[in-house]
C-alpha cells in the first residue's frame, strides 16, 4: 500500500528541460500536473483520471464482526477470553477488537467513547455507535488492531486513555485467531500494579468489535469473575450496529479546477461518486509554491505512505464538511494534525470553507495570502482515503514507468 516517489533523476531531467532556452512563459510544471500560474485566475488540472495513483481497498463487511459467543476464564494470573464471530477477525485494515477489564459497578454504567467530538458522528452520513456502556469500570483497555501481534498491536491502556502503557509483544498479551474463533490472554497483576491497586476479587470482561476509524459494531459482557471461574456472556443489551460498505469510487478524482480572485483561492473537485461516508473519507490538499523546493529530508503524507517530491507551503485536511484543519509549513514545519478523536471540537479558521455544491462536487476555499504561493504561482497535490491509512487515491504528480498503478 506504500507509495513510491518519482526518482530524483527523472525530476531533475524534467526540470532542466523546462528551464532550457525557448521554453514557454507559463510556469514549468516541475513534474506536477495541477498548477495555477502567477498570472492566471483559473486553471483546469490535467490528466486527472489517468495520472491518479489508486490503492485497492481491502475492506470487510461489518456483519463479520457480530459476536455469536463469548466466555471468559480467570486463572491465578490471567484472564482468558474465548470469542466467536459471525465472520472472522482477519483484516487489520478495517477490523478492531477492544477488550475491557474492570471491577463491576453497582450504579450507573461506565462509558467509553471513541471520540469526544459530537460533530464527527453528525457528519458521517449514517448512524454511528461511538460509545459503549460498560457494566464495570474500564480499569484496563486492550486494543487488538490486528489478528496477529505486530509492532503497533496489541495496545494496553491503564494510566492514560491516549498514551499506551505497553504495545506489541511487550504487552504480554496472547492472541490467537482461527477463522471465526478468537483467543486472548491478558496478564492481570502486571496492569493492576500500574494503577497501584490489587486485582479485584470480582472482575468483569467486555469484548467489543469495531470498524476501524468508524465505530463499534457489537459488544458482549461477562459478569463478575472470581479466581477460577469460567462464565459466558450475558444477553446483549443493544443490537449490532451494521455499517454500509464504502463506495471506493467516492475516493476517485474526476475533475480538479483551481480559481482565485483578489482574496480567495478555491479548489473545485468532482469525485467519481458522491462522498456519503465521511467516517471513512479524508481529503488532503498539499499546496506547493512555484518554483518548488525539494525537502531537506523525505517528506510524506499524513499517513507516512506517499513520498512527496516537493515541500508544501499550505496544507488542509477535510475530515468532514464541518471539520477542516489547515496550516502553513513556514518552509520547515511539516507536521500534521494529531489526536483528532480526543478533541471536543475543531476551531474554524478565518476564510477557510468547505462545501458541497452538488452530489459529488465539492469546493475548498482558502485565503490566497495563506497559501504561500511563489512568484510563478502554486501547484496542488491531492489525496483521498481513510484516516490513518495510505491514500486510496493520490493525484498531482505524473506517474512514471517504475511506479505501480
Amino acid at each position: 500500500m506504500r507509495g513510491v516517489d518519482i526518482p530524483w533523476s527523472l525530476a531533475a531531467s524534467l526540470l532542466l528541460s523546462f528551464l532550457a532556452p525557448g521554453c514557454s512563459s507559463r510556469p514549468p510544471p516541475y513534474a506536477l500536473d495541477c498548477a495555477l500560474s502567477g498570472g492566471e485566475t483559473e486553471s483546469t488540472c490535467l490528466h486527472v483520471t489517468e495520472h491518479q495513483e489508486v490503492t485497492r481497498l481491502e475492506l470487510t463487511g461489518a456483519r463479520e464482526l457480530v459476536l455469536t459467543a463469548l466466555s471468559a476464564t480467570r486463572t491465578a494470573t490471567h484472564v482468558v477470553v474465548e470469542a466467536t464471530l459471525q465472520g472472522g477477525f482477519r483484516n487489520a485494515v478495517d477490523q478492531n477488537l477492544y477488550l475491557f477489564l474492570g471491577e463491576p459497578t453497582d450504579g450507573a454504567p461506565s462509558v467509553y467513547s471513541l471520540t469526544a467530538d459530537p460533530q464527527y458522528a453528525a457528519d458521517v452520513g449514517y448512524p454511528l455507535r461511538t460509545s459503549l456502556e460498560l457494566p464495570h469500570r474500564p480499569d484496563v483497555r486492550v486494543g487488538l488492531m490486528s489478528p496477529h501481534v505486530q509492532g503497533y498491536t496489541p495496545q494496553v491502556y491503564v494510566r492514560d486513555s491516549v498514551k499506551a502503557d505497553a504495545v506489541g509483544a511487550d504487552t504480554g498479551v496472547v492472541i490467537r485467531v482461527d477463522g471465526a474463533r478468537v483467543h486472548v490472554e491478558v496478564p492481570l497483576e502486571r496492569y493492576y500494579r500500574l494503577e497501584g491497586a490489587p486485582v479485584p476479587g470480582a472482575l468483569s470482561v467486555t469484548l467489543a468489535t469495531a470498524r476501524d476509524y468508524v465505530g463499534f459494531v457489537d459488544h458482549l459482557s461477562v459478569p463478575a469473575l472470581a479466581p477460577g471461574d469460567t462464565r459466558t456472556a450475558t444477553a446483549r443489551t443493544t443490537e449490532p450496529q451494521l455499517y454500509p460498505s464504502l463506495n471506493a469510487r467516492s475516493h476517485r478524482f474526476e475533475r480538479v479546477a483551481l480559481r482565485r480572485d483578489a482574496t480567495t483561492t478555491s479548489v473545485s473537485l468532482e469525485m467519481a461518486a458522491p462522498i456519503t461516508d465521511w467516517a471513512q473519507t479524508n481529503l488532503q490538499f498539499f499546496f506547493v509554491p512555484l518554483p518548488p523546493t525539494a525537502p531537506l529530508h523525505v517528506l510524506q503524507d499524513a499517513a507516512h505512505a506517499v513520498d512527496l517530491p516537493y515541500a508544501w507551503s499550505w496544507y488542509c485536511a477535510v475530515y468532514s464538511p464541518h471539520r477542516v484543519f489547515c496550516r502553513a509549513s513556514g518552509g520547515n514545519d511539516f507536521r500534521y494534525d494529531t489526536a483528532y478523536a480526543e478533541r471536543t471540537e475543531l476551531t474554524a479558521l478565518p476564510g477557510v470553507h468547505f462545501k458541497q455544491e452538488a452530489p459529488g462536487r465539492y469546493v475548498l476555499e482558502c485565503p490566497s495570502a495563506a497559501l504561500g504561493a511563489g512568484p510563478e504561482g502554486f501547484a496542488l497535490m491531492l489525496a483521498a482515503g481513510r484516516d490513518g491509512f495510505a491514500p486510496t487515491t493520490f493525484y498531482g504528480r505524473p506517474p512514471d514507468a517504475n511506479r505501480p498503478r
